[in-house]
């Protein structure tokens, strides 16, 4: 028998990558594009197994998407909240990014967590 599909797992499956490469303008220009294939790889087997309703799939999505919600949480308390210092502003364009970021992923683990969701996989 085969398995249906949802259309948002299919979006999921596309977005996910957004939540993840947030970043600000400035500090995406600083990477070297080669490194950003890395990801792109890890989403695209990502996305191959949330499309095919994979178990595995669910799983890494719920690790990245959390692991991003901690990793955004960390940086924004280290690098947004400003310093005694002076001339150490608050860095708001990566406050915003990472605000938008964690809504993204936690958007994305409410629907993919759901118990509805996870019999799709396990069926």
């Amino acid at each position: 028998m085969r398995k249906k599909r949802p259309m948002l797992i299919i979006i999921i499956a596309i977005v996910q990558i957004i939540p993840v490469l947030l970043l600000p303008p400035v500090l995406l220009r600083s990477v070297n594009p080669v490194l950003l294939l890395i990801p792109l790889g890890v989403f695209a087997a990502l996305f191959w197994a949330l499309v095919t309703l994979r178990p595995l799939g669910r799983l890494m999505t719920i690790f990245l998407q959390g692991f991003n919600i901690i990793v955004r949480l960390l940086l924004v308390l280290a690098r947004v909240v400003p310093s005694k210092k002076p001339d150490t502003p608050a860095d708001i364009p990566l406050l915003v990014t990472s605000l938008l970021s964690i809504a993204g992923s936690t958007i994305i683990l409410y629907y993919v967590d759901r118990s509805e969701t996870q019999l799709l996989f396990e069926a």
